[in-house]
Protein backbone atom coordinates (compact mmCIF):
# COMPACT_ATOMS: atom_id res chain seq x y z
CA UNK A 1 0.00 0.00 0.00
CA UNK A 2 3.02 2.28 0.01
CA UNK A 3 2.07 3.64 -3.43
CA UNK A 4 -1.43 4.73 -2.37
CA UNK A 5 -2.49 8.04 -0.91
CA UNK A 6 -3.39 8.14 2.80
CA UNK A 7 -7.16 8.37 2.16
CA UNK A 8 -7.40 5.15 0.13
CA UNK A 9 -5.14 3.33 2.63
CA UNK A 10 -7.50 4.29 5.47
CA UNK A 11 -10.54 3.26 3.40
CA UNK A 12 -9.09 -0.13 2.49
CA UNK A 13 -8.05 -0.77 6.10
CA UNK A 14 -11.52 0.04 7.44
CA UNK A 15 -13.19 -2.12 4.78
CA UNK A 16 -10.81 -4.97 5.63
CA UNK A 17 -11.63 -4.58 9.34
CA UNK A 18 -15.39 -4.72 8.71
CA UNK A 19 -15.06 -7.72 6.40
CA UNK A 20 -12.82 -9.54 8.88
CA UNK A 21 -15.17 -9.00 11.82
CA UNK A 22 -18.19 -10.10 9.75
CA UNK A 23 -16.35 -13.20 8.56
CA UNK A 24 -15.32 -14.10 12.11
CA UNK A 25 -19.01 -14.05 13.07
CA UNK A 26 -19.78 -16.46 10.20
CA UNK A 27 -16.89 -18.66 11.32
CA UNK A 28 -18.11 -18.82 14.92
CA UNK A 29 -21.67 -19.65 13.80
CA UNK A 30 -20.27 -22.44 11.65
CA UNK A 31 -18.47 -23.85 14.68
CA UNK A 32 -21.70 -23.77 16.63
CA UNK A 33 -23.47 -25.77 13.94
CA UNK A 34 -20.53 -28.18 13.65
CA UNK A 35 -20.62 -28.75 17.40
CA UNK A 36 -24.36 -29.40 17.22
CA UNK A 37 -24.04 -31.82 14.32
CA UNK A 38 -21.15 -33.78 15.82
CA UNK A 39 -22.27 -33.65 19.46
CA UNK A 40 -18.97 -32.20 20.69
CA UNK A 41 -18.32 -31.84 24.42
CA UNK A 42 -18.91 -28.43 25.97
CA UNK A 43 -15.26 -27.77 26.85
CA UNK A 44 -14.14 -28.57 23.31
CA UNK A 45 -16.83 -26.26 21.91
CA UNK A 46 -15.56 -23.41 24.06
CA UNK A 47 -11.97 -23.95 22.91
CA UNK A 48 -12.89 -24.09 19.21
CA UNK A 49 -15.14 -21.03 19.47
CA UNK A 50 -12.29 -19.12 21.16
CA UNK A 51 -9.92 -20.14 18.36
CA UNK A 52 -12.32 -18.96 15.67
CA UNK A 53 -13.01 -15.68 17.45
CA UNK A 54 -9.23 -15.21 17.70
CA UNK A 55 -8.70 -15.72 13.97
CA UNK A 56 -8.36 -11.96 13.21
CA UNK A 57 -5.65 -11.49 15.88
CA UNK A 58 -3.78 -14.64 14.89
CA UNK A 59 -3.94 -13.88 11.17
CA UNK A 60 -2.82 -10.29 11.78
CA UNK A 61 0.12 -11.43 13.88
CA UNK A 62 1.29 -14.04 11.36
CA UNK A 63 0.82 -11.60 8.48
CA UNK A 64 2.81 -8.90 10.28
CA UNK A 65 5.78 -11.10 11.12
CA UNK A 66 5.79 -12.60 7.61
CA UNK A 67 5.99 -9.05 6.23
CA UNK A 68 9.01 -8.26 8.39
CA UNK A 69 7.30 -6.39 11.23
CA UNK A 70 7.93 -8.60 14.25
CA UNK A 71 7.23 -5.74 16.67
CA UNK A 72 3.76 -5.27 15.18
CA UNK A 73 3.10 -9.02 15.31
CA UNK A 74 4.05 -9.40 18.96
CA UNK A 75 2.26 -6.16 19.78
CA UNK A 76 -0.99 -7.49 18.31
CA UNK A 77 -0.88 -10.61 20.48
CA UNK A 78 0.21 -9.06 23.78
CA UNK A 79 -1.95 -5.99 23.21
CA UNK A 80 -5.05 -8.02 22.38
CA UNK A 81 -4.50 -10.25 25.42
CA UNK A 82 -4.32 -7.23 27.73
CA UNK A 83 -7.37 -5.81 25.93
CA UNK A 84 -9.20 -9.10 26.48
CA UNK A 85 -8.57 -9.05 30.23
CA UNK A 86 -9.74 -5.44 30.47
CA UNK A 87 -12.66 -5.28 28.07
CA UNK A 88 -13.97 -8.86 27.98
CA UNK A 89 -13.91 -9.25 31.77
CA UNK A 90 -14.10 -5.63 32.90
CA UNK A 91 -16.56 -4.57 30.20
CA UNK A 92 -18.74 -7.62 30.79
CA UNK A 93 -18.80 -7.01 34.56
CA UNK A 94 -19.71 -3.34 34.07
CA UNK A 95 -22.49 -4.22 31.64
CA UNK A 96 -23.97 -7.09 33.65
CA UNK A 97 -23.17 -5.89 37.17
CA UNK A 98 -20.80 -8.76 37.87
CA UNK A 99 -19.14 -11.92 36.58
CA UNK A 100 -18.84 -15.14 38.57
CA UNK A 101 -17.21 -18.51 37.95
CA UNK A 102 -16.74 -21.52 40.26
CA UNK A 103 -13.25 -21.62 41.74
CA UNK A 104 -12.19 -25.00 40.21
CA UNK A 105 -13.01 -23.81 36.68
CA UNK A 106 -11.22 -20.50 37.33
CA UNK A 107 -8.07 -22.26 38.53
CA UNK A 108 -8.01 -24.60 35.51
CA UNK A 109 -8.72 -21.99 32.81
CA UNK A 110 -6.83 -19.08 34.37
CA UNK A 111 -3.94 -21.21 35.56
CA UNK A 112 -3.36 -22.62 32.09
CA UNK A 113 -3.45 -19.12 30.58
CA UNK A 114 -0.97 -17.70 33.09
CA UNK A 115 1.50 -20.59 32.71
CA UNK A 116 1.38 -20.34 28.91
CA UNK A 117 1.85 -16.55 29.15
CA UNK A 118 4.88 -17.05 31.39
CA UNK A 119 6.59 -19.63 29.18
CA UNK A 120 5.96 -17.86 25.85
CA UNK A 121 6.69 -14.47 27.40
CA UNK A 122 10.10 -15.71 28.50
CA UNK A 123 10.74 -17.00 24.98
CA UNK A 124 9.88 -13.63 23.43
CA UNK A 125 12.08 -11.82 25.96
CA UNK A 126 14.97 -14.19 25.30
CA UNK A 127 14.89 -15.68 28.78
CA UNK A 128 14.20 -19.20 27.50
CA UNK A 129 15.46 -21.02 24.39
CA UNK A 130 12.68 -21.53 21.85
CA UNK A 131 12.65 -25.38 22.12
CA UNK A 132 12.47 -25.30 25.92
CA UNK A 133 9.72 -22.67 25.89
CA UNK A 134 7.67 -24.67 23.43
CA UNK A 135 8.08 -27.86 25.47
CA UNK A 136 6.93 -26.09 28.64
CA UNK A 137 3.96 -24.66 26.74
CA UNK A 138 2.97 -28.10 25.49
CA UNK A 139 3.32 -29.54 28.99
CA UNK A 140 0.58 -27.12 30.05
CA UNK A 141 -1.60 -26.97 26.95
CA UNK A 142 -1.80 -30.68 26.05
CA UNK A 143 -3.06 -31.79 29.50
CA UNK A 144 -5.49 -28.85 29.48
CA UNK A 145 -6.96 -29.86 26.10
CA UNK A 146 -7.02 -33.50 27.20
CA UNK A 147 -8.97 -32.50 30.29
CA UNK A 148 -11.53 -30.68 28.14
CA UNK A 149 -11.99 -33.71 25.89
CA UNK A 150 -12.69 -36.11 28.77
CA UNK A 151 -16.22 -36.68 29.97
CA UNK A 152 -16.93 -35.99 33.61
CA UNK A 153 -17.80 -39.66 34.15
CA UNK A 154 -14.33 -40.61 32.88
CA UNK A 155 -12.60 -38.16 35.23
CA UNK A 156 -14.57 -39.61 38.15
CA UNK A 157 -12.92 -43.00 37.50
CA UNK A 158 -9.32 -41.71 37.40
CA UNK A 159 -7.36 -43.04 40.42
CA UNK A 160 -6.42 -39.74 42.06
CA UNK A 161 -6.54 -38.44 45.63
CA UNK A 162 -10.15 -37.77 46.54
CA UNK A 163 -9.80 -33.98 46.85
CA UNK A 164 -8.00 -33.70 43.51
CA UNK A 165 -10.59 -35.86 41.76
CA UNK A 166 -13.50 -33.87 43.20
CA UNK A 167 -11.79 -30.64 42.17
CA UNK A 168 -11.33 -31.86 38.57
CA UNK A 169 -14.87 -33.26 38.40
CA UNK A 170 -16.28 -29.89 39.48
CA UNK A 171 -14.18 -28.08 36.86
CA UNK A 172 -15.22 -30.60 34.18
CA UNK A 173 -18.91 -30.14 34.93
CA UNK A 174 -18.51 -26.38 34.74
CA UNK A 175 -16.70 -26.68 31.38
CA UNK A 176 -19.70 -28.60 30.07
CA UNK A 177 -22.08 -25.91 31.31
CA UNK A 178 -19.94 -23.19 29.70
CA UNK A 179 -20.03 -25.04 26.40
CA UNK A 180 -23.81 -25.31 26.56
CA UNK A 181 -24.01 -21.59 27.31
CA UNK A 182 -21.94 -20.83 24.22
CA UNK A 183 -24.07 -23.13 22.09
CA UNK A 184 -27.19 -21.41 23.44
CA UNK A 185 -25.84 -18.02 22.37
CA UNK A 186 -24.93 -19.35 18.92
CA UNK A 187 -28.40 -20.84 18.58
CA UNK A 188 -29.90 -17.42 19.34
CA UNK A 189 -27.78 -15.93 16.56
CA UNK A 190 -28.68 -18.63 14.06
CA UNK A 191 -31.62 -20.80 15.23
CA UNK A 192 -31.17 -24.45 14.34
CA UNK A 193 -33.70 -26.80 12.88
CA UNK A 194 -33.86 -30.40 13.98
CA UNK A 195 -32.07 -31.46 10.77
CA UNK A 196 -28.30 -31.53 10.61
CA UNK A 197 -27.81 -28.62 8.20
CA UNK A 198 -24.18 -28.37 7.04
CA UNK A 199 -24.45 -25.11 5.09
CA UNK A 200 -23.08 -22.91 7.96
CA UNK A 201 -20.16 -25.33 8.22
CA UNK A 202 -19.43 -25.01 4.48
CA UNK A 203 -19.38 -21.21 4.84
CA UNK A 204 -16.52 -21.53 7.33
CA UNK A 205 -14.06 -22.02 4.47
CA UNK A 206 -14.73 -18.75 2.57
CA UNK A 207 -15.05 -16.95 5.93
CA UNK A 208 -11.55 -18.09 6.86
CA UNK A 209 -10.22 -16.87 3.48
CA UNK A 210 -11.81 -13.46 4.06
CA UNK A 211 -10.27 -13.28 7.54
CA UNK A 212 -6.78 -14.08 6.26
CA UNK A 213 -6.96 -11.63 3.33
CA UNK A 214 -8.59 -8.95 5.48
CA UNK A 215 -5.95 -9.35 8.18
CA UNK A 216 -3.15 -9.00 5.63
CA UNK A 217 -4.70 -5.78 4.32
CA UNK A 218 -5.24 -4.43 7.84
CA UNK A 219 -1.64 -5.08 8.80
CA UNK A 220 -0.27 -3.54 5.63
CA UNK A 221 -2.50 -0.51 6.05
CA UNK A 222 -1.64 -0.04 9.73
CA UNK A 223 2.09 -0.41 9.13
CA UNK A 224 1.96 2.00 6.16
CA UNK A 225 0.06 4.62 8.16
CA UNK A 226 2.35 4.12 11.15
CA UNK A 227 5.41 4.84 9.02
CA UNK A 228 3.82 7.94 7.49
CA UNK A 229 2.67 9.31 10.85
CA UNK A 230 5.85 8.37 12.71
CA UNK A 231 4.19 5.81 14.99
CA UNK A 232 6.34 2.94 16.29
CA UNK A 233 5.49 -0.48 14.87
CA UNK A 234 5.01 -2.03 18.30
CA UNK A 235 2.52 0.72 19.17
CA UNK A 236 0.56 0.09 15.97
CA UNK A 237 0.17 -3.53 17.01
CA UNK A 238 -0.33 -3.18 20.74
CA UNK A 239 -3.03 -0.50 20.58
CA UNK A 240 -4.68 -0.10 17.17
CA UNK A 241 -4.63 -3.59 15.67
CA UNK A 242 -4.99 -5.32 19.05
CA UNK A 243 -8.18 -3.46 19.92
CA UNK A 244 -9.66 -3.64 16.42
CA UNK A 245 -9.15 -7.39 15.98
CA UNK A 246 -10.49 -8.16 19.47
CA UNK A 247 -13.89 -6.54 18.85
CA UNK A 248 -15.66 -9.89 18.07
CA UNK A 249 -14.51 -11.27 21.42
CA UNK A 250 -15.66 -8.14 23.26
CA UNK A 251 -19.12 -8.24 21.68
CA UNK A 252 -19.55 -11.94 22.47
CA UNK A 253 -18.36 -11.53 26.07
CA UNK A 254 -20.77 -8.68 26.86
CA UNK A 255 -23.64 -10.60 25.27
CA UNK A 256 -22.84 -13.69 27.33
CA UNK A 257 -22.58 -11.66 30.54
CA UNK A 258 -25.90 -9.89 29.96
CA UNK A 259 -27.54 -13.29 29.47
CA UNK A 260 -26.15 -14.50 32.79
CA UNK A 261 -23.35 -16.72 31.43
CA UNK A 262 -20.49 -15.19 33.41
CA UNK A 263 -18.48 -18.40 33.68
CA UNK A 264 -18.47 -18.74 29.90
CA UNK A 265 -17.11 -15.18 29.66
CA UNK A 266 -14.19 -16.04 31.91
CA UNK A 267 -13.42 -19.28 30.11
CA UNK A 268 -13.61 -17.60 26.71
CA UNK A 269 -11.28 -14.82 27.84
CA UNK A 270 -8.55 -17.05 29.20
CA UNK A 271 -8.87 -19.55 26.33
CA UNK A 272 -8.62 -16.68 23.86
CA UNK A 273 -5.41 -15.45 25.47
CA UNK A 274 -3.89 -18.92 25.57
CA UNK A 275 -4.64 -19.58 21.90
CA UNK A 276 -3.45 -16.12 20.85
CA UNK A 277 -0.04 -16.80 22.37
CA UNK A 278 0.28 -20.31 20.98
CA UNK A 279 -0.93 -19.63 17.42
CA UNK A 280 0.26 -16.02 17.19
CA UNK A 281 3.68 -16.31 18.85
CA UNK A 282 4.77 -19.85 19.76
CA UNK A 283 4.22 -21.34 16.30
CA UNK A 284 5.53 -18.37 14.22
CA UNK A 285 8.66 -17.94 16.38
CA UNK A 286 9.93 -21.28 15.04
CA UNK A 287 10.17 -19.77 11.52
CA UNK A 288 10.66 -16.11 12.48
CA UNK A 289 13.29 -15.73 15.24
CA UNK A 290 12.87 -11.94 14.99
CA UNK A 291 9.90 -12.29 17.35
CA UNK A 292 12.41 -12.72 20.20
CA UNK A 293 13.05 -9.35 21.78
CA UNK A 294 10.27 -7.72 19.73
CA UNK A 295 8.35 -6.28 22.72
CA UNK A 296 9.48 -4.53 25.91
CA UNK A 297 9.61 -6.72 29.05
CA UNK A 298 6.98 -4.45 30.62
CA UNK A 299 4.35 -5.73 28.15
CA UNK A 300 4.80 -9.30 29.34
CA UNK A 301 4.86 -8.24 32.99
CA UNK A 302 1.73 -6.12 32.49
CA UNK A 303 -0.15 -9.02 30.91
CA UNK A 304 0.87 -11.38 33.71
CA UNK A 305 -0.05 -8.81 36.34
CA UNK A 306 -3.49 -8.14 34.87
CA UNK A 307 -4.14 -11.87 34.53
CA UNK A 308 -3.31 -12.44 38.20
CA UNK A 309 -5.36 -9.39 39.21
CA UNK A 310 -8.35 -10.69 37.24
CA UNK A 311 -8.10 -14.12 38.88
CA UNK A 312 -7.94 -12.60 42.37
CA UNK A 313 -11.02 -10.47 41.69
CA UNK A 314 -12.88 -13.37 40.05
CA UNK A 315 -12.15 -15.66 43.02
CA UNK A 316 -14.65 -13.68 45.08
CA UNK A 317 -16.85 -12.50 42.20
CA UNK A 318 -15.90 -9.68 39.83
CA UNK A 319 -18.11 -6.66 40.54
CA UNK A 320 -18.28 -3.23 38.92
CA UNK A 321 -15.69 -1.78 41.31
CA UNK A 322 -13.20 -4.47 40.35
CA UNK A 323 -14.07 -3.96 36.69
CA UNK A 324 -13.15 -0.28 36.99
CA UNK A 325 -9.82 -1.30 38.52
CA UNK A 326 -9.08 -3.64 35.60
CA UNK A 327 -10.03 -1.00 33.04
CA UNK A 328 -7.84 1.54 34.83
CA UNK A 329 -4.94 -0.90 34.62
CA UNK A 330 -5.54 -1.18 30.87
CA UNK A 331 -5.57 2.61 30.54
CA UNK A 332 -2.22 2.61 32.33
CA UNK A 333 -0.90 0.01 29.91
CA UNK A 334 -1.94 2.06 26.87
CA UNK A 335 -0.44 5.21 28.41
CA UNK A 336 2.83 3.40 29.07
CA UNK A 337 2.90 2.02 25.52
CA UNK A 338 2.34 5.49 24.01
CA UNK A 339 4.91 7.21 26.24
CA UNK A 340 7.65 4.60 25.76
CA UNK A 341 7.07 3.99 22.03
Amino acid sequence: MNGLQTGPVIGISLAALIATLAASEVLVRGVGRLAWNLGLLGGVVGLIVALCADSPEISSSVSAVANGSAATAAGVVFGSNVFNIAVLLGGAALAAGGVRIPLPALVIDGGAAILVTLSIGLVVLGGLPVPLGLVLTLLVFVPYVTFLTLRTSTIERIPLPNRVRLFLVSASREAGVEGMDLESELEDLAPRTHSRDWWPVVLMVPALVVIVVGSILMVQGAVTLGHRWGIASVLVGVVALAAATSLPNAYAAIRLALDGHGAAVVSATFNSNTLNLIAGIAVPVILFPALRGSVPPAYVIWLLGMSVLAMLLLATGLKRRGAVLILAAYAGFVTYAVVTA
